[in-house]
């Protein structure tokens, strides 16, 4: 699509949606726009959905979201001018003098979703970075090239910073989210961090008591939960702080106040409570896969696209990182990866059977984009309108799902489940099965699903949302 379409795009969108000022905030995902507006009555829903350039329009949790793919990050650059800085931002400051925006009328879980959504996405390019690259070294080892010499070492160090130092990417998307400043969420960070904390981890000594307390020790490096308790302790500390003091000190008191109660509490109580947390999560999706075994890959596959289809996939992201973190892999990417090809081979399928072109054209497409890794277009264009396509990815994910289990597929890195990730899967110790086995399972997946969206068609009516 050419800049002065996309342009054109990002234009009537903005208009549909009841223009500039009607927009409270806009943002995106990796498919979607999306928007909170302040009078809803003044979206044409309709002709959204069937605007071209986009693969449909919807409404969840009162954000209207429009689908538009993968090239979406080149839209909202467009539409970024048109609204202003105020508006046209991934997280916005709180602001008494705006109207509250819909999705703040959401109930607990819908809430909690979309904070673990808000903390994870901004920092999802720098994990699948560092895992692609630790892939690809994995893939180079195995041909026996010498790892002792500096090149590699500053490459094995690329892999290794986003989620050695994951505790103070979470620290800044936590304190966004949070509406916190974010240096003092680093500080937060910064305290599981501290060298004497780091050093105590491999002597095994007790470093520190705070009021005749040992300090309990934990590798806080790759750890998703205690980062997350301590920035949310210490949102709940500053806030209440901020309250009582008066104008005149806040400047000085309230982050001096906020971070000597909220470290030692973190370093006491919030931080290990967490690092449990991490530690269970990952013991009780072994304990699952070793009890349930292929059962267990079969429902986890068999729903997959019904958790990604409301919103809920996110969810999994600081348990996939966790287990990677404690176990140095993890059995929940295998099964996304094999739903993002259940996802590509329906919406092929599916294509072979349309007649319309514009609407085989938009399947093809679809398909495609859930073979790099992106499979909301397919969800919401193909699958859900047309039910059998959505079917047969469940049956095929399913199926999957449980190969991935009875091959002991392994993920060692965390990345976006497409084709393009295959390099994580080469097991670091140099065997190849590993890599062998997840082809097998997305090979099988893909046609699984092609075959039944071909085969149960039937008198199904060819329609997308768009």
């Amino acid at each position: 699509m050419a800049d002065t379409d996309k342009r054109n795009l990002a234009a009537e969108i903005l208009r549909l949606v009841g223009g500039s000022d009607n927009v409270a905030v806009a943002t995106h995902c990796i498919t979607r726009l999306r928007f909170n507006l302040r009078d809803e009555s003044k979206v044409d829903l309709a002709v959204l959905k069937k605007l071209d350039g986009t693969l449909g329009a919807q409404v969840k949790d009162g954000q209207w979201q429009v689908i538009i793919g993968p090239h979406v990050e080149s839209v909202y650059r467009e539409l970024e001018p048109m609204l202003g800085d105020d508006k046209a931002k991934g997280e916005v400051e709180a602001d008494p003098d705006q109207p509250e925006l819909a999705s703040k009328d959401s109930g607990t879980k819908v809430r909690v979703f979309d904070f673990i959504s808000g903390i994870f996405s901004p920092i999802i390019p720098a994990l699948v970075a560092g895992g692609m690259v630790k892939g690809i070294l994995a893939i180079i080892s195995a041909f026996g090239i010498d790892t002792s010499a500096g090149d590699w070492a500053v490459f094995s160090m690329i892999s290794d910073i986003p989620f050695y130092f994951l505790p103070f990417l979470l620290a800044v998307s936590c304190a966004d989210k949070l509406k916190i400043n974010r240096s003092l969420a680093l500080c937060a960070a910064g305290s599981l961090m501290y060298p004497t904390i780091v050093n105590a981890v491999g002597t095994g000594e007790i470093p520190l008591t705070l009021f005749g307390i040992a300090l309990p020790i934990f590798s806080y490096s790759d750890s998703v939960f205690p980062v997350i308790f301590g920035v949310a302790g210490l949102a709940f500390i500053y806030h209440a702080i901020d309250k009582v003091v008066p104008d005149l000190f806040k400047l000085v008191v309230v982050p001096a106040l906020s971070l000597a109660i909220v470290i030692p509490l973190n370093l006491l109580v919030l931080a290990p409570i967490g690092a449990w947390c991490g530690i269970g999560l990952a013991n009780g999706i072994v304990w699952l896969f070793s009890t349930l075994g292929p059962v267990a890959g079969f429902l986890l596959g068999l729903f997959m696209p019904l958790i990604v289809l409301f919103g809920m996939h996110q969810s999994t992201s600081p348990i996939q990182i966790s287990n990677i973190a404690t176990l140095g892999y993890d059995y929940l990417l295998p099964v996304s990866f094999c739903h993002n090809l259940a996802e590509s081979g329906a919406s092929f399928g599916a294509a072979l059977r349309i007649k319309d072109e514009r609407l085989k054209s938009a399947a093809f497409t679809c398909a495609f984009s859930a073979f790099m890794g992106i499979s909301e277009p397919a969800l919401f264009t193909v699958q859900v309108p047309n039910r059998t396509p959505l079917i047969s990815a469940m049956i095929a994910n399913g199926i999957g799902g449980a190969l991935t289990v009875i091959l002991g597929v392994k993920c060692f890195g965390f990345v976006m489940p497409g084709i393009t990730s295959l390099p994580v899967y080469m097991d670091p110790s140099g065997s190849v099965w590993n890599i062998i086995a997840i082809t097998i399972c997305i090979v099988a997946t893909w046609l699984i699903a092609a075959v039944c969206s071909f085969a149960l068609w039937g008198k199904a009516k060819s329609k997308t949302v768009a």
